[in-house]
């Protein structure tokens, strides 16, 4: 395939992904709902008292990470249900079409989902937490995206594994967290850093150690996604 062809088959495919998310507001509803649950179970464990005591930064990056990376799970799992339901994957198969380019389109689709769900939730960790999250957007975005990045990507390949065996949550969390430890770990790190109100390129090595998983994750994706599927 040409440039273009990779790029216009992998946003069809993105497209058609929202598309039935938008009309049945599964997966989303269901990662709001859980994440939801999540952040209010962890307000009332920690009360005023004690937040102030140890500090939003003590506190907010590991409930927050936590959070996403068990929601993102299910949206993962989500993502593959619709082709498994209607054996919609051998169509997509049979297209003329790479299939790098179908996992770029659904690492996509799981992207603004992701993405979608964290613009609902972090300003609700903000609320709960009580931090200001208005004087520290722009590196908080930063952080977000580049490590939502990579795990949009690596869900998404396991996420096809996982709908291959038939397993779904179960074994995508299995395969998931331990080979992305190191992006929550470097999560967290920046997270930290950036409630602490330090300037990002205090911890510019765990930025780059995040931007190499996301490379290393897409190329991955990329190369295998074929074998995963068709096998």
């Amino acid at each position: 395939m040409t440039g273009a062809g990779f790029f216009r088959a992998a946003g069809v495919l993105a497209a058609k992904d929202l598309s039935i998310e938008w009309r049945t507001r599964e997966g989303l509803s269901a990662m709001v709902l859980f994440s939801l649950i999540v952040l209010v179970v962890f307000s009332f464990a920690f009360d005023l008292a004690t937040i102030k005591q140890l500090g939003p930064a003590r506190l907010v990056p590991g409930i927050l990470w936590t959070t996403l990376a068990f929601a993102g799970v299910v949206g993962f799992t989500r993502s593959f249900q619709v082709e498994a339901r209607r054996d919609s994957m051998t169509a997509l198969l049979l297209a003329p079409v790479d299939r790098g380019a179908l996992f770029a389109g659904k690492s996509l689709s799981n992207l603004v989902e992701l993405l979608i769900l964290e613009i609902v939730v972090v300003p609700l960790s903000a609320v709960f937490f009580g931090y200001d999250l208005m004087a520290m957007l722009g590196p908080m975005a930063v952080v977000v995206f580049l490590h939502t990045l990579g795990l949009a990507e690596m869900g998404t390949l396991l996420g096809a594994v996982a709908a291959k065996v038939g397993r779904g949550e179960a074994l995508l969390s299995t395969l998931l967290f331990p080979v992305t430890m190191p992006l929550f770990i470097s999560a967290v790190k920046c997270t930290n850093a950036v409630l602490e109100g330090e300037e990002l390129s205090t911890v510019s090595n765990w930025l780059l150690v995040a931007l190499g998983f996301d490379l290393l994750f897409l190329f991955v994706g990329l190369l295998t996604f074929e074998y995963v599927v068709e096998e």
